[in-house]
């Protein structure tokens, strides 16, 4: 977890692996000390479960801190709290934060063989990375959206065209802060009205 095989890992561990069993062995993967493409290529076919995935970037901190012990210590809790309130799933809402870019990626199309460059209009060639944050319950409904802008000042034109009741702040960052987190928490409430009788969790 966290420190996957590369298909050069992949194919150094079969080539060792075929060395260990006296397996016959090429002269050209020896010189190479690895098992070649064409092995590789096979292998897959033979293992149509396994895949080659993109890397996603995982801190470290998170990574040490997403252990068995601690799942369970949270999920334990989670259900404390759920029992002893009795939450409906139309009161327990998700909050979580994502970065989403000013430019759109672009797909493929097709052109002429030997063309060399091929371009397609955007609002720009490098996109402002921005913040968004929302809330959903277990029922599926979610609350209007807010976006944190890389800005010292807001502008209301930042979120101009924007779904209804969408809000929209900023800072020189562009992410979540302490201020932004009390602004989006503020927002929760004017739509979700909790009341003492009517707690949300």
């Amino acid at each position: 977890m966290y420190f996957g095989l590369t298909p050069n890992d992949v194919r150094k561990l079969a080539f060792q692996y075929a060395v260990k069993l006296n397996l016959k062995i090429l002269p050209y993967q020896t010189e190479n000390n690895c098992a070649s493409i064409d092995w590789f290529s096979n292998f897959f076919k033979r293992n149509p479960t396994l895949s080659i995935r993109k890397l996603k970037a995982t801190s470290l901190s998170r990574a040490m801190n997403f252990n068995p012990v601690n799942v369970k210590l949270f999920m334990d809790k989670y259900e404390s709290v759920l029992t002893k309130y009795k939450f409906e799933a139309r009161q327990v809402y998700s909050i979580d934060e994502t970065g989403i870019t000013t430019v759109q990626n672009l797909g493929k199309i097709v052109a002429q063989r030997g063309k060399q460059q091929v371009g397609a209009i955007t609002s720009a060639e490098r996109g402002t990375l921005v913040t968004m944050c929302l809330a959903v319950n277990a029922v599926g409904n979610f609350i209007p959206l807010m976006f944190i802008f890389p800005r010292v000042n807001y502008k209301d034109h930042f979120i101009r065209g924007r779904s209804p009741s969408c809000v929209g702040t900023s800072n020189k960052s562009g992410w979540m802060q302490g201020s932004e987190f009390l602004n989006f928490i503020e927002h929760f409430t004017n739509h979700v009205r909790p009341t003492i009788k009517k707690k949300k969790s």
